[in-house]
């Protein structure tokens, strides 16, 4: 596994600056890490990490861990919190990991040596959990594909919507984040 120091420094490049997310996102992951007992999670492939929100954390725990959006090993759950589920897929574990201190430090503060000061205990709760994961939820190819009756598009792995007697896509089924 790489030094904190070496993970921070990756997390910053990728997210464009280090800041408390960044530091906490990383903190978390590593955590976690040490946890499940996972030492090389980068090359492992055997974590699927669903995060709680769409902020700093996520680019942080990707990072730590070679999670990926596009590889079906990072999920985002829309909820707005500090906090992530590790799934080890090889054990067949998940732990949850959340934030309860709220202490950030000040405005120019050095981040690394303000949040040195606290243990992964003093910064995060932990608790098992149990993730029902589902074949469309895996990494690898599809494992459903469906076409819309209505649009024409193709939707996978069981994210359509039977309605009326037709599969749709949640756009054409009237679950639609954009309009036209």
């Amino acid at each position: 596994m790489l030094s904190l120091k070496e993970d921070l420094t990756r997390a910053a490049a990728y997210h464009g600056h280090l800041c408390s997310g960044q530091v906490l996102g990383v903190r978390m992951a590593r955590y976690a890490c040490k946890i499940l007992k996972i030492e090389e999670p980068v090359t492992s492939k055997r974590l699927i990490v669903f995060v709680e929100s769409d902020r700093c954390i996520a680019d942080a725990i990707g990072t730590v861990t070679g999670c990926k959006l596009g590889k079906r090993t990072l999920k985002w759950m829309n909820f707005g919190k500090t906090a992530a589920t590790f799934v080890d897929m090889k054990e067949n574990r998940a732990i949850r990991v959340r934030t309860i201190s709220h202490k950030y430090p000040k405005e120019g503060e050095d981040l690394e040596l303000f949040f040195s000061k606290f243990s992964d205990e003093e910064l995060f709760a932990v608790e098992e959990v149990i993730v029902d994961l589902k074949p469309g939820d895996l990494p690898g190819r599809p494992s459903e594909v469906q076409v819309c009756e209505c649009c024409g598009e193709e939707v996978l792995d069981g994210r359509h919507v039977n309605k009326d007697g037709k599969i749709l896509c949640r756009h054409c089924a009237g679950e639609c984040y954009y309009r036209k």
